[in-house]
This record gives C-alpha cells, structure tokens and sequence, in this order.
C-alpha cells in the first residue's frame, strides 16, 4: 500500500486511516503471522524531476527521527503500526504527479492513498495532483477529504458506502467491510414507484453484493425510498454515526464536483464535517496496454507539435464547413466530372477530382471521432451530406440531358459501378496519406495526388447520371464505391492522427466517438463482402473467356487485351473483344472467336471487335 502526504496537517490524520486500511487488508491475506507493508511517500516542492530510482526508502523505527526530526510529526500515529512493515521516503521535487506515478509503477501497491483537504479550493499544481493520480495510477486509488485533521482524535469506525452498482463501487463495499465489518453500511436508494419499492431495493442491493462478492453477514445493508440520492444520503449520514462517506468512482465529472456535489455543504464543514472519499478500482490491463502503445508511437512516429496542431486544426475548422465557396465548388467539380464520365475522357475526370472540396470534411471526421469532438463532427459530416446531394442533383441533370441526347454508358460510367476491395484499399489509405499530408504543411503539395487516388466526385456524378439513363445497376455500384470512400477515408485519417498524437481531454465524454468508431469499422467490414462478391463475379466473368479467346487466336500474330460486355440504354448488350494485332481479323480468326464465345454464351451474344493495330519495325543496325 501506497500513502502519498502533501501536507504537513493532514499527515497524521492520512496515516491513521492508511494504518487503519493496510492492517485490514493485512489481516483478510495474511499468511505465517506476517503483516503488511505500508509506504509512505512525503512529497515537498523541489527544482527537478525525481524518478523511483532516486528515492531513499527509510525503514520505521526510532532511530529514523535522530536521522529526520520532521518524521516526529507521525510518529505517534506510526506508534499503532503493530506488525506492519512501514517505509518512509521525502522527496523535494518539482514534478509531484510524475514522481508519485513513478514510484506506484514500482510498487506496484494494492491501494494508493492521496489527501485532498476541504481548504483546497484553487487549481493550483497542488491542488491537482489527486484528479492526476485518479486519472492516471493504474493501482486501485484511493482520495480522501478529511473534515477533521486533529492527530488525537478518535476515528469514527462507521464507513457508509452508496451502492451505484458499477465496478468501482463494488470495490468500495470490498474494502470497506474488510476495514469496519457490520461497522460499514451498503446503502441503495431506491425510487418511491410502488408498495414494493423497498423489498425491491433489498433484491437489488443483494444482487450487488453478490457481484462484489461480500457476504451479506459481512456488511450491514439499508434501503432508502426516495426521488433524489443527494437527498437520501444526507439524511442517512445525519441519522447515523458514520466517519466516512465512500464514494465509488463514477468517471463523470471532476474530483471537486465528486468530494463536494454529493452532500450539501453544512455535512461537509464545521467541526462536525464529513469525511469523504472517492475510490476507483484499478486499471484493466487493456487500458495498461494501450498506454504503453501510445507511449511506444510518441517515441517511434513524429508526433505534432503544439503550432502544427493549431495550424491542422483551424485548416480543417475552416474548409470542413458547408458555405457558399464548398457549393460552388461541389458543382463546378461534379460538372466537369459529369462531361468527362460521358466523353469517356479519364483526363477530364481527373481534373474533376482536383477541383472537388470534398476530401477535407471527411478528414474533419476522422480529427472530430479521435478527440471526441462532436461538434466539429456534426459541422463535417452537415458538408459532406449537403455536397453529395449538391452533386447527386447535378449528375441527374447531365443525366437527363444525355438521354435526350441518345448517349449511351461509357467505359468511364462502368469502371466506377463495379467497386472492389481494392477500391477500399486505395481509399483507407487516401485517408492515411491525405490526413498526414494536411498536419504537416511541408507536404501540402502532395495533397493533389492523394484527391486524384481517391475518387469521390466521380461515382457520385456517375450515381446521377446512371439513373437518369435506367441503368439502376451501375448507379448502384456507384453509389457503393461513394459510401465505401467515405467510411475508409474517415477510419484511415482518424487512425493517422491517432499515431501523430492528437488525443481528446480525458475529462470529456468519448463514449459517442468510441462507438462511431466501432460502427464505422463494422460497416468497413460489412462493404468488404459486396466488394469481394464483385471482384469474384468479374473474375469468373472475364478470365475463363479470355483464356478461351486466347487459346483461339494465334497467338505470334494477335493478343487479347481486354473483354467487356457493354450495356446499351438502346438496343440489346453486347459484347467487345479488345485485340492487338498486325491487321483485322480475317474470316477465321472471326470464327474462331465466336465459336470461343458460344461456349460461354450459349444464348448468344453481339460481338464487337475493336482493334489496336501493331505493327513490328526490326533496325538494320549500323554496321549492316
């Protein structure tokens, strides 16, 4: 067990009830008659940072205040040590939090115990080091605020314990029976709902003592019918004879609001105060591993700087919002994007994705999700769904414009309506490059590179066009291909900014983002089976035809470069065979080739034949 004294006052009072928990738990585990351990770490101001190894740990005894007079001012509280084994240690330091954290990793202590005194009402460094502690220790922690200071007064034995039902409050009932027994109350309030309001407060309160894993005998039990706690609690801390309220841990809301907000003030000052503390179990070993990965990244992976986060932070404030400037651009963008999909112009298309604004308010996203900001979250994902309809409207536009114009789909239309995992891949890792480009502003420049590998303009316009054309397939594809760039962008920027250091204040609530990121990655997953369904269809669609074509042709004079079935919005589909060769086909090689293609298509099928001539120029040399 860990003590942590601050104060000259509050040191005697702190060690009794220290001497008073490790005895308890020294009895409920002792073995062969021996007793605990204590320690006690006496923290003063100092002009550097001391770490465990710089600690000198002195044994109890008299000869320890000929060496340190100061120690005296314990002395008689350490005088009902009994067999416990207690060590002493001063420490002049600058950095109070880091060297008690420091010391506790070595430990490794069953409880640490830190004061927090009703004066303490400022945020002074001081003042802080009990919140930083129940933050960061990963040994169960223990803070007390004790009402009255006195080294010589008697310790009241009763400990009332309010039952939340959460883990930390399960810890306090544990150690408050092994401190007091029947002394110790669990106490539950339950609603005034119905006449059996109070039997089923008792079946709850058995139930959380079950999970606890304290025997009913163990621990005294009360219910209290009543439409507020704070209320219930303070009557039944004026009725009862109580010297401690324990406050189970409930990760919401500050220490102050936690030592003082539970009570009304008149219990908690004056000579007749309340003693009070709050208690959190210790640190699953999940939240020790995740704090050693951040640790491992902050010295493998640059972090950002505090001006490089100002600087990432007000950028993307600034674009990933919806205004006047992001809707002209939306539309400008899915325009071009529009004309170059139906002349089948890739240049056009990727100029397109170089005007679209569309990529930062998904970096927004994955920023808003890793620090838990649910505003920006909200400002982001409002631009995101404004601009995709923005360029919905205006892909149906061109799309009913090309259809009084008898234009059919193009290759470029297609390409973008049979998304496959790769789709997913390139996005995903858009996100990462995207994201890392952004926080660093040296490598701003590669941003455009990263809008052209990540397409998301393009299937948007191609989701408009294609249903205004009927082609509710290829809409469709598009439309998959815009959804699964949108959650692999979002997830791949998060995670780099995670590795580059950006976190959330650890006193706000995360459990929202958590959750979206927990959904996101299952959605990932979920468009990971449509995705692969495609690839798999295109493979068994494509390959065994080619390779029939391919055995068809001879081989020295023709090569297959592709073979696409191509659906027209007029008349029937049909199928193009894309060749390489020194001239068109003659008579045979033709009906090789639709012979080959009847024995895919025994229904029959149009074939196109479209030619890429090649033609073999051998040199003569020089010396020829």
């Amino acid at each position: 067990m860990l003590l942590v004294i601050r104060r000259k006052p509050e040191a005697a009072a702190m060690v009794k009830w220290a001497l008073r928990i490790a005895s308890a738990e020294a009895t409920s585990t002792k073995e062969g008659g021996k007793g605990g351990k204590l320690h006690i770490l006496w923290l003063e101001s100092g002009r550097e940072h001391l770490t465990e190894s710089d600690l000198e740990w002195e044994q109890w005894g008299a000869g320890l205040l000929d060496k340190d007079a100061e120690w005296d001012v314990i002395s008689d509280a350490l005088a009902e040590s009994g067999d416990l084994e207690v060590k002493l240690c001063r420490a002049h330091t600058k950095s109070r939090h880091l060297t008690t954290l420091s010391v506790e990793r070595k430990l490794s202590p069953s409880l640490l115990i830190v004061g927090r005194h009703v004066s303490e009402k400022n945020e002074s460094n001081a003042g802080k080091l009990a919140q930083e502690l129940l933050d960061q220790a990963h040994s169960n922690v223990l803070v007390l605020r004790l009402a009255s200071l006195l080294a010589d007064e008697a310790m009241p034995r009763g400990i009332l314990v309010p039952c939340a039902g959460g883990k930390h409050s399960r810890f306090a009932l544990q150690l408050s029976s092994k401190i007091a027994g029947r002394e110790a109350t669990a106490f539950y309030v339950h609603a005034d709902t119905d006449t059996l309001a109070t039997e089923v407060g008792y079946e709850s309160l058995r139930r959380t003592l079950q999970r606890a894993k304290v025997a009913s005998d163990d621990i005294s039990q009360k219910v209290a019918i009543s439409s507020s706690v704070s209320e219930a609690i303070a009557e039944e801390l004026h009725t009862g004879d109580y010297g401690l309220l324990l406050i189970g841990n409930t990760d919401a809301g500050t220490l102050r609001r936690k030592l003082f907000g539970t009570v009304p003030e008149k219990l908690i000052q004056g000579e007749d105060g309340m003693s009070i503390g709050v208690i959190r179990a210790a640190r699953p070993v999940g939240h020790r591993l995740r704090e050693r990965f951040e640790t491992s990244l902050s010295l493998t992976v640059p972090q950002l700087d505090r001006d490089e986060r100002i600087q990432l932070f007000t950028e993307i404030e600034g674009k990933a919002r919806w205004s006047f400037d992001f809707a002209a651009l939306m539309i400008l963008a899915t325009a071009i994007a529009g004309l170059g999909l139906l002349a089948d112009s890739a240049a056009v298309v990727i100029g397109a994705m170089l005007v679209a604004p569309l990529m930062t308010p998904l970096l927004g996203g994955g920023l808003a999700v890793v620090q838990g900001n649910l505003p920006l979250w909200k400002q982001s994902q409002k631009a995101v769904l404004l601009g995709f309809f923005s360029a919905l409207f205006i892909g149906l536009i061109l799309g009913f414009i090309a259809r009084a114009l008898g234009l059919s789909l193009t290759g470029e239309l297609l390409a973008r309506g049979e998304p496959t995992p790769l789709d997913l891949g390139v996005a995903f890792i858009s996100g990462i490059a995207a994201s890392y480009c952004l926080a660093r502003p040296s490598l701003s420049s590669a941003l455009a590179g990263v809008a052209i590998a990540a397409a998301l303009v393009p299937p948007i316009a191609t989701t408009g066009i294609c249903l205004a054309l009927g082609e509710h397939a290829v809409a469709r594809g598009a439309g998959l291909l815009f959804g699964t760039n949108v959650v692999a962008i979002v997830l791949g920027s998060g995670m780099n900014f995670f590795l580059a250091g950006i976190r959330g204040k650890k006193s706000s609530e995360h459990l929202w983002a958590r959750r979206l990121i927990i959904i996101l990655t299952l959605v990932c997953a979920g468009l990971f089976v449509p995705l692969a369904s495609v690839l798999l269809s295109k493979l068994s669609r494509s390959a065994p035809i080619e390779r029939e074509l391919a055995n068809a042709l001879d081989r020295d004079q023709y090569r297959v470069i592709s073979v696409k079935t191509i659906k027209q919005l007029q008349g029937e589909n049909y199928l193009e065979i894309h060749l390489e060769g020194p001239a068109f086909p003659d008579a045979e090689v033709t009906s090789a080739l639709r012979d080959a293609v009847e024995k895919r298509h025994p229904q029959g099928v149009e074939i196109r034949i479209r030619m890429t001539f090649l033609k073999k120029v051998t040199s003569r040399g020089l010396n020829s």
